[in-house]
């Protein structure tokens, strides 16, 4: 039956070992060349696995190498279902053209933030790949833990490039998730609104959306009200958390736990597909949180102590040293492994000064977020999560 072999690793002993491999992480030398073709993105990748390594994680870890399209039509078949036709063969004819038209282009959403750039369907391809082959192994009972850092696009369209997302893996991920699994519970703690995500699957009672993230005039995508939950049969399986400016590790960890541990309750997910967007900690450039790594790692570690196949994916960033402390702590939380606050010499030590430590404090931003405001989210959330019936 569906999650069969998935559901198998619900009942293995307390450390979660599958085969050895109870945790997987999806990376290889091609997959982390393509996704350095992203302009916005360039020696990211390369300074968060280069952290994972030199903690030593990838001992613990099983490293699987995605099968990246070696022809278009491989590429063009995995994107194809979700993205139009017409935005897959715009990007493929496009991805080595200099000249094209740009009204043709802005129509796709490729302008502005997300130009076209030489060998962009290569790396649509292998970003689309690398969520997919995480999602087959906990679809297929291989892994209670896939990570893949190169993923979680969340702001892609059907038929439009947006936000720095030429392609949205996550919904392809949970395309292929929902083969095997009846309930998938989406959490994104990226500071931006996982928008994309949400509007893929707003009729959808197999999915349910939990995005925690900023809101407030002029700050994109623009989305995520409170008021936002869903449409048709899928009505309350949006759940959006809308926050202001400076939100602090405590209220945000107390908000989290309450808020998730609501939706687990009412929705009884099968597996768990989070977003962790590095934006949401204090001191990126895109960012206004107060949060720490500690502080938002938490959260993280909440979600892996439900013990359900979870999908560990990245996103947003900006500040790419902080992005890297922050991955590689949720890795060593995949792992169950306490990782020491000096980071290890390496090649790229010199980016981390001059603390040259893993964590750092929350910040200080004024917080804007008023007891009171916090607990009108909670409030509504929780209201509007009793109008959902999910039979176990």
């Amino acid at each position: 039956g569906r999650g069969a072999g998935a559901a198998s690793l619900l009942m293995d002993d307390e450390d979660g070992a599958v085969g050895g491999s109870p945790v997987c992480i999806v990376h290889s030398r091609q997959l982390l060349d393509a996704s350095e073709l992203h302009p916005r993105f360039t020696g990211r990748g390369k300074l968060v696995h280069s952290l994972i390594d030199a903690y030593g994680l990838l001992d613990n870890l099983k490293v699987v190498e995605p099968g990246i399209p070696t022809s278009p039509v491989a590429g063009r078949k995995q994107l194809l279902s979700f993205h139009s036709r017409d935005y897959v063969q715009f990007l493929e004819t496009h991805s080595n053209e200099e000249e094209f038209e740009m009204e043709e282009a802005e129509g796709f959403g490729l302008a502005y933030d997300c130009p076209v750039f030489k060998d962009v369907f290569r790396y649509v391809s292998a970003i689309a790949e690398s969520s997919l082959c995480a999602a087959r192994l906990l679809a297929e009972g291989e892994a209670r833990v896939a990570i893949n850092w190169h993923g979680g696009w969340h702001h892609g369209k059907k038929d439009e490039a947006s936000g720095f997302c030429y392609c949205n893996d996550i919904v392809l991920a949970i395309l292929r998730l929902m083969s095997a699994f009846e309930r998938v519970l989406y959490i994104d703690l990226d500071i931006h609104h996982g928008d994309g995500v949400e509007d893929a699957f707003a009729f959808c009672q197999q999915v349910l959306t939990l995005s925690f993230h900023h809101l407030a005039p002029g700050y994109f995508p623009g989305t995520g009200s409170l008021c936002s939950v869903g449409s048709g049969n899928a009505e309350f399986y949006s759940v959006n958390v809308p926050l202001e400016e400076g939100i602090s590790d405590g209220q945000f960890v107390s908000l989290f736990d309450r808020i998730a541990s609501r939706v687990r309750e009412h929705f009884s997910p099968q597996v768990v597909v989070l977003q962790c967007g590095a934006d949401l900690l204090v001191g990126d450039p895109l960012g206004c949180f107060s949060l720490s790594p500690a502080g938002a790692g938490r959260c993280v570690d909440t979600v892996l102590h439900w013990k359900l196949p979870t999908l560990l994916l990245g996103g947003g960033g900006y500040n790419f040293p902080n992005t890297a402390r922050f991955w590689t702590l949720c890795t060593g939380l995949a792992l169950g492994q306490t990782l020491s606050n000096d980071i290890p010499e390496h090649q790229s030590l010199d980016e981390y000064g001059p603390s040259f430590q893993l964590h750092f404090a929350p910040g200080n931003r004024p917080n804007l977020n008023s007891d009171s405001h916090i607990e009108c989210v909670l409030q509504t959330v929780s209201d509007n999560l009793l109008h959902i019936k999910t039979t176990s």
